[in-house]
């Protein structure tokens, strides 16, 4: 039993609404079917005869403009735009003609209305086209046995060139150096290696024989650097000994007071026999001194002229 509380209120105004509304639904289709026969009815058949929706409708005015293009294409007629057609054919051959050859008739150049310009693309080919098609920048002149002269190593690189000829460039590059490396005795690349170098590092030529004067002359300055290492251990044993004989002295002296006369003449003896005459180590500083610096100054000569032809190298 349906609860109070869901009942729904029909009055008798909507029951005779409804009644209304289908008694028009079945009469229109009996019409359709009427109209139909035995051919059976769809929905599309059914909505012809409804109002046509908003999308469906055209603008106001589309038909008469299309009626009045229609007319004028009428008028015009078949014959003015074949003429149109073939005329503009002519011209656009004449514009080939010209891009191709030149305006070598002055009246034709003043009369045109293109303004055509020759110039030399970066081939080295005479073009003629339009200013505006023109580059703006002059292209350079091609390389030619007479008018240039490459120093060694350097090549002719074209200044407009394509993504895939830099690439095949860049290949080509790249097979020349493999196979001189492969030529060349093998050695440390440091560029194989990402990480950083210490400050003792010196990177070496490719060039065999260039890399033999670079180590040969690393080897001389390491020769410098074991004589100059040596002399100045020379120098220090020297200067001990100066030291060792000071003391001595000293200590002789001290020890005359409590020795006899004859033991400490005899102390005396012994140690300036022993020791060398102080004179002569100072006269032998000096003169070690003066070489010092003069190896010094050639190493730094020897630096600076490896340095220089390195940088002229690259």
């Amino acid at each position: 039993m349906q609860s109070s509380r869901n009942a729904i209120d029909i009055s008798s105004a909507s029951v005779v609404d409804l009644k209304a509304e289908l008694f028009k639904q079945k009469e229109e289709f009996k019409q359709q079917k009427a109209a139909a026969g035995d051919q059976p009815i769809s929905a599309a058949s059914r909505l012809r005869g409804k109002k046509p929706g908003t999308w469906v409708r055209q603008n106001k005015g589309v038909g008469e403009r299309a009626k009045r293009d229609q007319a004028f294409l009428d008028e015009v007629g078949e014959p003015s735009l074949e003429a149109s057609r073939i005329a503009l054919e002519k011209k656009a051959k004449l514009y080939d003609k010209l891009k191709k050859t030149g305006i070598e008739d002055e009246t034709l150049a003043e009369e045109i209305l293109v303004d055509f310009d020759q110039y030399v693309d970066e081939f080295g080919r005479t073009r003629i086209a339009r200013k505006s098609q023109v580059p703006k920048e002059p292209l350079p002149p091609l390389p030619s046995s007479s008018n240039i002269s490459l120093e060694d190593g350097d090549e002719y690189q074209p200044t407009m060139m394509s993504a895939d000829m830099y690439m095949e460039q860049e290949r080509l590059q790249w097979e020349k150096e493999a196979l001189e490396e492969l030529k060349n005795p093998q050695h440390y690349d440091e560029t194989k290696e990402i990480r950083t170098k210490g400050v003792g590092f010196y990177r070496f030529s490719k060039d065999e024989q260039e890399r033999q004067e670079q180590m040969r002359a690393l080897k001389e300055m390491r020769n410098e650097t074991l004589q100059r290492r040596s002399l100045k251990q020379n120098i220090k044993d020297k200067r001990k000994l100066q030291i060792e004989a000071r003391m001595a002295l000293i200590r002789a002296k001290k020890l005359k007071t409590t020795e006899a006369p004859d033991s400490s003449s005899s102390t005396g003896t012994i140690i300036s026999e022993t020791l060398p005459s102080t004179d002569d180590n100072i006269s032998t500083l000096a003169e070690s001194e003066v070489r010092e610096e003069d190896n010094e100054k050639a190493v730094i000569d020897l630096l600076a002229s490896i340095r220089k032809q390195v940088v002229q190298k690259k």
